[in-house]
Order: structure tokens, then C-alpha cells, then sequence
């Protein structure tokens, strides 16, 4: 019987991964979940079988998942010593997805997200294997380790990378060279997801990141139509049920241990924020909202006037501008991941990169209808 242990599963990758388990009859999950208390890890629970349409009383899925309370980033998961070496017996296959993605931590908070959580992994690989009932490991990464490096990314380790946009990035390259230390050794595919967005079919992802407010910025509704002048800049954006389904692929292949993963859209994919911006423009305009003219800017001028911009804006958007500095450097000749090995070894299981075109409104309109939902909610409470 399989027993997979998931950290990460209220993110948006794991929470993509968990349905793709349950559907296999006898699979067994294992869901590492930080709460306060068990009420709220109780509560986490309840919105996880919401997200995933399962009925709290449907016993043929909640039997087969056992939510436990502890922290990544703690010696054996902050978990009871018996839990953690039931575990150790137990589990058949690791899926580490657990990541704080926030870009403007000081370096040692980002370094405990990942690099700490990455050697406790590899701590509990060692016991499991020990167990002799361990089969696969997959590490959830991010192409962002390839920092500011120019051209086409390769799927390899990129030890040899020095220089990062931001203490994310460094943290998780750091973490990948602790996992190539060992993966000779152990059944360990590293996953490098570009920037991850909605389900290609529904729209649905469990948190709105990065994408999300910077399709707000590229619309110019925050910033009174002022942007900033792009020519040809792109972004290499994919759906979470891509990487999900290639996570899940690997999980069952023992051949592709010790292989990296690029789970992104790649050169022959990659959307060109120009056209983004005009079919970002297009749906809103098409569902009544009052757009601005463009005022595009040159980098510099761009940057200057974002203090300006900000004392005119809401809070929401104050906060969001001071962290836009930050993606704006992504649009300076982004580098290019190459995808082709991967594609080889997935596109024959039926897993194939959706373009960008087939899929953009879907995820745009989830988004919008689900920013209605919630300020209809906050509208209520209010009333309330």
C-alpha cells in the first residue's frame, strides 16, 4: 500500500498534488499542517476538503488522510517522537512542497524555510530508508535558483550560480546543492516550477501569488495608467495542474531520481508581457471596468515615481507597489529555461505544456470572480 507524506499542502502546488493521490483507491496521505492548536489545525482541514470538494463525511477519502501538527523547520517536525517514527515505518513515497515564498525575508529566515526543512527531509529519507520501505522523494525547488543568470537555463544543477535577485532565490539554490549532496544515494527528483498560476481547465489554485498582481500592475487601474515601458520582456508562466501531474508522474517512476525537472512553459511557450498587458486590458474592459490610458515610462522614471504613485493609492496597493521594485528586475532580459528534457519524459504520459493562449481567461476569471466573491463578503460582515 502507498503512504505518501506531503508537506506544503495548503500551498498551491500541494494542494494541487493531494487530489491526484486520493484518486488512486488505497493510497494513504500524511499531510504535514502548521496551527496554532488542533482546533486550528481541525479548521485547516475543513478548508483543505472545501478547496477539494470532498464531503467531511465521505469516509472513502478523510479516512485515508491524517493531518498532523508540526513545522517543517523543526527538528523531527515538531511532532511527537512516536508519531514521527510511525512515520519512518510507514511511509513509501515524500513529497517536499512546503516553502515560505516571500522575497524580502532577511537571508537567515529564508534559509530556515528552505535549507533547514530541506536537511529535516533528508533526515526522515535516512530513517525511512532504513525502515526499507521507502521508494521515491520528489523536492519541490523553483527555477529561480538560476539567479541572474543570462540565456537558456539548463535542467542540471547550478552550482556554479552566485548572484540572486532576492534571499528566496539564494535560499532554495542553497537547498538544491544539499539535496545533490545526497541524491546519488537516495531516489530524489528535484521540480523547478517557473511562476505558477490557476488550473489550466478551472482556473481553481488555492493562493493568488506573484502573477496575479502583476496582471493588476500591467492593466494600469493602480497606478493611474502609468507603467513601465517594456519592448520585449516575457514571462514563463505555467498552470499548477501541469506541475502537479509532473510531480505525480515522477512520484511513481524510479528512473527519473537524480533528475531536475523544469516544470515551466519553456523558450517555445513563454508569453511576452506587451501581449499580457493588452490581453489583461481586454478582459477587464470586457467586464466593465474603467481603464486608463498608458502612460508607458522608462525603467528609472518608473521606479522614481512609485513613491508618488503610492500616496495616492490604498493601502492594498501601497503594500503591493513596495514589493513591485522587486519583479520589475525580472523584466531585465529574463533568462529563458530550457524544458526540453523534461518534455521528453512527460509529454508520452499525455502530460503536455498548455500555451498560454488556451488557458489565460480561464485563469483570469477565476481570479476576478473570486475577488467579487470576497468583497461581497466583506460587504455583508459590514452590513452585519
Amino acid at each position: 500500500m502507498k503512504h505518501v507524506f506531503i508537506t506544503g499542502a495548503t500551498g498551491v502546488i500541494g494542494s494541487a498534488l493531494v487530489p491526484l493521490f486520493l484518486a488512486e483507491p488505497d493510497t494513504r496521505l500524511s499531510l504535514l499542517l502548521r496551527a496554532k492548536s488542533q482546533s486550528d489545525l481541525e479548521g485547516r482541514v475543513q478548508e483543505l476538503l472545501r478547496f477539494w470538494s470532498i464531503n467531511p463525511r465521505d469516509r472513502a477519502y478523510t479516512d485515508r488522510i491524517r493531518a498532523l501538527r508540526g513545522d517543517v523547520s523543526e527538528p523531527f517536525f515538531a511532532l511527537a517522537r512516536e508519531d514521527y517514527e510511525r512515520l519512518t515505518r510507514e511511509i513509501t513515497h515524500i513529497v517536499h512542497a512546503a516553502a515560505n515564498v516571500k522575497m524580502t525575508l532577511p537571508l537567515e529566515e529564508a534559509r530556515a524555510s528552505a535549507v533547514t526543512s530541506v536537511r529535516l527531509i533528508l533526515e526522515l529519507v535516512e530513517a525511512c530508508a532504513r525502515q526499507g520501505v521507502l521508494s521515491k522523494v520528489e523536492v519541490v525547488s523553483t527555477v529561480g535558483v538560476a539567479g541572474r543568470t543570462r540565456g537558456l537555463i539548463p535542467e542540471r544543477p547550478l552550482t556554479e550560480v552566485v548572484t540572486f535577485h532576492n534571499t528566496y532565490e539564494a535560499a532554495k539554490a542553497e537547498a538544491e546543492k544539499i539535496v545533490f549532496g545526497v541524491w546519488q544515494e537516495c531516489p530524489i527528483t528535484v521540480h523547478r516550477p517557473s511562476m505558477v498560476v490557476g488550473d489550466s481547465r478551472t482556473g481553481k489554485v488555492m493562493h493568488f501569488q506573484v502573477f496575479y498582481h502583476l496582471c493588476e500592475f500591467l492593466s494600469g487601474q493602480p497606478t493611474a495608467g502609468l507603467v513601465l515601458r517594456v519592448a520585449e520582456a516575457t514571462l514563463d508562466i505555467i498552470p499548477v495542474d501541469y506541475v502537479a501531474r509532473g510531480i505525480y508522474w515522477a512520484s511513481d517512476h524510479a528512473e527519473v531520481a537524480g533528475r531536475i525537472l523544469h516544470l515551466c512553459s519553456g523558450p517555445e511557450d513563454v508569453i511576452k508581457i506587451p501581449v499580457l498587458m493588452q490581453q489583461v486590458r481586454a478582459f477587464m474592459h470586457a467586464r466593465g471596468a474603467k481603464l486608463p490610458h498608458l502612460y508607458p515610462l522608462p525603467r528609472a522614471c518608473f521606479r522614481a515615481l512609485l513613491p508618488v504613485i503610492a500616496r495616492f493609492t490604498s493601502p492594498k496597493v501601497q503594500r503591493a507597489l513596495r514589493t513591485l521594485p522587486l519583479f520589475l528586475d525580472y523584466l531585465d532580459q529574463p533568462p529563458m529555461f530550457s524544458n526540453a528534457e523534461t518534455k521528453q519524459l512527460l509529454t508520452p504520459a499525455g502530460i503536455t505544456v498548455p500555451p498560454v493562449y488556451t488557458y489565460l481567461e480561464t485563469i483570469l476569471r477565476y481570479y476576478d470572480q473570486a475577488r467579487a466573491a470576497s468583497a461581497g463578503r466583506a460587504a455583508v460582515s459590514t452590513e452585519v
